[in-house]
């Protein structure tokens, strides 16, 4: 491992809360590639949870809520498509809650049984962690039940497919059939590579990018950052049960191609969103925090597919994976200008490529 790699990973696994308010989002994703890399195993995982335990009252939004209540005015637009995808975290992660004991409990091995019950504890401290910030932050109160009663219109239609009814198809296959190895292989495709190494690290990426460049959030920036790095344990672990399941029989790779090709148009159209109105347009958009649509396209199939390609997909199935999403995607901009009777914003970041080009 390069010095300055090795360094940078190191100081992302051993920060501590107060710690992972100074740790760019990018870094977390080089000390991710760099798990990818080492293949740990299940074990390896369940001590890196244990060095890297954190706690949700530890976190202050004393500085958060002065800092929300002072974007009402001239940042009022980036603020209401913060709240967004504040929402759509929130949602995903009482989701996931919810949904992942089946796979706990059909685990196939006593190694990745253990690590799992470390997810399902990470995944119910990151609903804490987001019930906690609306109530205090956003100014959503009542607990848990009554913020999730109040947002769940606020999702887009991709996600209400994904989480309301493809993820419980496939955890419900597994707790009806906890023998079934390949209903377990689909459901973890479904939930790590997916959920998770699609849809979660791309939106990590962006929000936190946001939160860091304008200084504001910190007690959120940090709960947020240490949500991502238990996401790295999270993604690694499918990556590795998906990699040994290809192992035992080739046969299970075709399971899990045939899962992602399934999901693919309803995880593109999530990140996507042509349902979802831009409340300010990249014009009146600070430059600094411009989201450049082809980017965000790029890194969510990037995220998806060099994860695949570890498992042990072919190239042809990825580049067929690839192609379709880009189809996909076009689609959805395509639909949001349907739909909202206005372009969508790739097209600017379109013109200023041509521009400079």
């Amino acid at each position: 491992m390069d010095a300055s790699v090795e360094k940078v990973v190191k100081r992302v696994d051993d920060a501590t809360l107060e710690e992972l308010r100074n740790v760019d989002i990018e870094d977390v994703y080089v000390q991710m590639d760099e798990m990818l890399k080492a293949r740990p195993t299940p074990l390896d995982l369940y001590f890196r949870w244990e060095r890297q335990n954190w706690a949700t009252q530890d976190l202050d939004f004393t500085e958060d809520r002065q800092h929300w209540t002072s974007m009402e005015g001239p940042f009022g637009g980036i603020r209401e498509e913060l709240q967004r995808t504040f929402t759509l975290f929130f949602l995903g992660e009482q989701a996931v809650t919810d949904t992942l004991s089946p796979l706990v409990h059909a685990a196939p091995d006593e190694p990745s049984r253990n690590f799992l019950s470390t997810q399902l504890v990470d995944e119910a401290r990151h609903s804490v962690f987001f019930s906690r910030f609306f109530e205090e932050v956003v100014g959503i109160e009542g607990g848990i039940t009554a913020a999730l009663e109040r947002l769940r219109d606020r999702t887009v239609d991709g996600y209400r497919v994904l989480f309301d009814n493809d993820l419980v198809e496939a955890t419900e296959a597994v707790r009806e059939a906890p023998h079934d190895y390949k209903a377990w292989v689909r459901g973890i495709a479904t939930y790590h590579l997916v959920i998770e190494g699609m849809l979660a690290l791309t939106g990590q990426r962006y929000l936190l990018g946001i939160v860091r460049e304008m200084g504001i959030l910190p007690g959120f920036y940090a709960g947020f950052t240490a949500v991502a790095r238990d996401e790295s344990r999270h993604v690694n672990f499918g990556v590795r049960a998906l990699m040994e399941a290809g192992v035992r029989d080739r046969e299970h790779l075709d399971v899990v191609s045939d899962q992602i090709f399934k999901l693919l148009p309803t995880a593109c159209r999530i990140v996507a969103a042509p349902d979802r109105r831009f409340v300010i347009s990249p014009q009146e958009t600070p430059e600094n925090l411009r989201i450049n649509p082809f980017d965000v396209r790029d890194f969510s199939m990037n995220s998806l597919l060099k994860r695949l390609k570890v498992i042990g997909l072919t190239e042809t199935t990825l580049n067929d994976m690839r192609t379709k999403a880009m189809g996909y995607y076009d689609e959805a901009w395509a639909d949001y200008e349907r739909i909202h009777n206005e372009e969508h914003p790739y097209r600017y970041f379109e013109r200023m490529a041509a521009a400079g080009a």
